[in-house]
This record gives C-alpha cells, sequence and structure tokens, in this order.
C-alpha cells in the first residue's frame, strides 16, 4: 500500500482570519451573521448568511462566511456549493489568507484524525470512525485548495485502508467455509471482499484472487469426485474450474512471486481439468521456472 504522505499544514499557512467590522451598508442579516461567525456561533451565522445570499445573490462576501461557516459545521457538500458560487463572483484575492488558514486547519484536523487511528487498530470500530472524519477534513481542504492535488492521494489512501480493514473479517470467513467445503457460502464472502471498495494493486487483492480461484476448483473437484462412480459422464464440474480461470490468470501477473508461482500451479490443475493442453503445458513451464528461481534465492 502507498505510505501516507501526511504533514502537518501549519508551515503553509498565509495569515489569519481578518478582524471583523460592520459595513454602515451591510444588511441585518449579514450583520448579525458577521457577528455570530466572529462569536463561534456557526449554526446561526449559516442561517443569517443564507437569508442574506437569497434575498443579495451577488453579495460575494455573504456566500463566503456561508461557505466558511458550513465548514465550521462540517457539512463538506453544502460548503463546496457556497464556495463554488463565491469563486463565481469574487473579483480579487482579498479573502485568500482566510481561505489558507482555513485549509490548514482542516489539513492538520485530518492529519490528526489518521494517526489516532493508527493507535486504534484494536477497535475497529473508532478507527473507521476517525479515518471517515478524517476524509471529510480533507475534502473539505480539497475544496478550499483544489490546486492541492496531495490531499486527494491522502483521501484515496484512507479509503483504500477502510476498504481493506472491511474485507479482512469477510476473508477470514470465507476461508473458514472453504476449509469445511462449504463452496458457495465461502465464494458469497470473497465476492463482498472483492467488492468491497479496494484498489486494484492493493495485496490483499491478490489473497481474494487466490481464495476465489482456489474455492471454484475444490468446488470443481468436490463435484467430480462425487459424480465418478455413480454419473462419470457428468461434465458439470468444468463449469467450476472455467470460473476459477478469470481470478487464478489476474494472480499471474502479482508483483508477490509466491503468489504467482501458487497461482501457476493451482492453472497446471484447472488448464487440465479443461483439456486445454498448451496452456497446461506453458503453466507447468511457468511454474518450474518460478520453483527454480525461488530455490536459487534461498
Amino acid at each position: 500500500m502507498r505510505p501516507f504522505i501526511l504533514k502537518s499544514a501549519l508551515v503553509f499557512l498565509l495569515g489569519t482570519f481578518a478582524v471583523f467590522y460592520i459595513e454602515g451598508c451591510s444588511s441585518a442579516e449579514q450583520t448579525t451573521g458577521k457577528i455570530a461567525f466572529a462569536q463561534g456561533d456557526f449554526e446561526k451565522a449559516e442561517k443569517e448568511f443564507d437569508l442574506e445570499t437569497k434575498q443579495n445573490p451577488n453579495n460575494v462576501d455573504a456566500w463566503f462566511y456561508l461557505a466558511m461557516s458550513r465548514f465550521e459545521l462540517n457539512k463538506i457538500d453544502a460548503a463546496a456549493d457556497a464556495m463554488s458560487h463565491f469563486r463565481k463572483l469574487k473579483k480579487d484575492d482579498s479573502y485568500q489568507s482566510d481561505i489558507v488558514k482555513m485549509w490548514g486547519e482542516k489539513y492538520d484536523k485530518g492529519y490528526r484524525a489518521v494517526e489516532n487511528a493508527k493507535q486504534s487498530a484494536s477497535d475497529t470500530a473508532v478507527q473507521f470512525k476517525l479515518f471517515r472524519e478524517a476524509i471529510d477534513d480533507f475534502k473539505a481542504a480539497l475544496i478550499l485548495l483544489p490546486d492541492s492535488e496531495f490531499v486527494q492521494k491522502n483521501i484515496d489512501v484512507i479509503n483504500n485502508r477502510i476498504a481493506t480493514i472491511k474485507v479482512k473479517p469477510l476473508i477470514d470467513a470465507g476461508a473458514d467455509l472453504l476449509q469445511k467445503n462449504k463452496f458457495e457460502e465461502s465464494i458469497g464472502y470473497f465476492k463482498q471482499a472483492e467488492n468491497a471498495g479496494l484498489e486494484k494493486e492493493n495485496a490483499v487483492y491478490d489473497v481474494i484472487n487466490y481464495n476465489m480461484g482456489l474455492a471454484y476448483l475444490k468446488w470443481g473437484e468436490d463435484i467430480r469426485e462425487k459424480n465418478k462412480d455413480t454419473n462419470p459422464d457428468d461434465q458439470s464440474y468444468k463449469e467450476k474450474y472455467k470460473s476459477a480461470l478469470p481470478y487464478l490468470e489476474a494472480l499471474t501477473k502479482s508483483k508477490d512471486k509466491s503468489m504467482e508461482l501458487s497461482s501457476w500451479e493451482l492453472l497446471v490443475q484447472v488448464y487440465g481439468n479443461l483439456n486445454m493442453t498448451d496452456e497446461a503445458l506453458d503453466a507447468i513451464k511457468k511454474r518450474d521456472e518460478l520453483k527454480k528461481e525461488r530455490d536459487e534465492n534461498k
């Protein structure tokens, strides 16, 4: 898995929020909203600035403070909408230091959530909660400064970490059922793991492919063994071998040499049972080459 590239954002801060003042031409809503914002009453500030933008949709200041209020309330999608309106109307960079400050606060909050999640490995529920909080904060940071592309990379890494945590109990349950020859039930768990949102390069995906391929292969063997005396002409077992193929063939491209070797060993059986002679011979060759390479490196 790619390493986290998180780092404290304090070094990026360029300024602080400007001192609030009440302009003589401000509406009652805007005046009340600024006072509420300055006092940290962001719910009231959001309400007042929302009213102001509805009655004065070209009020750039109102859209800015509406967005900031929503960021403080962690209403990410609504904040993004307000920022979009603000950016369409703004004519200069007068609020840039305020945006950068908020970006830093959100980034640092997300960073702390990730670090706390790492310390909570024994409590999956806590980890999920912290990782989701981190994602929200990083999403907010990305909305504030869309050019900070590395923030999106952090979001991708966390999503992959969440998926990995969710997948482990599914794989364990599937493996337990496979040992009991409950093939269909085990494959059901492996498919849930397959669809859990892992990135294809995640090493856990190799484990899923291997287990899926093995489960279908063993299912085919089981059907053939049960029918060999009572119904030897039954070819239904081959459908299970065919189902194993895409998972095992995908595993031949694994960066893990032991996984690649395991895939070729299983493919020798699958190709053989499907009467795919050329493919079986090629699989034997690949298997033997990898075995030789492994033994030479011992």
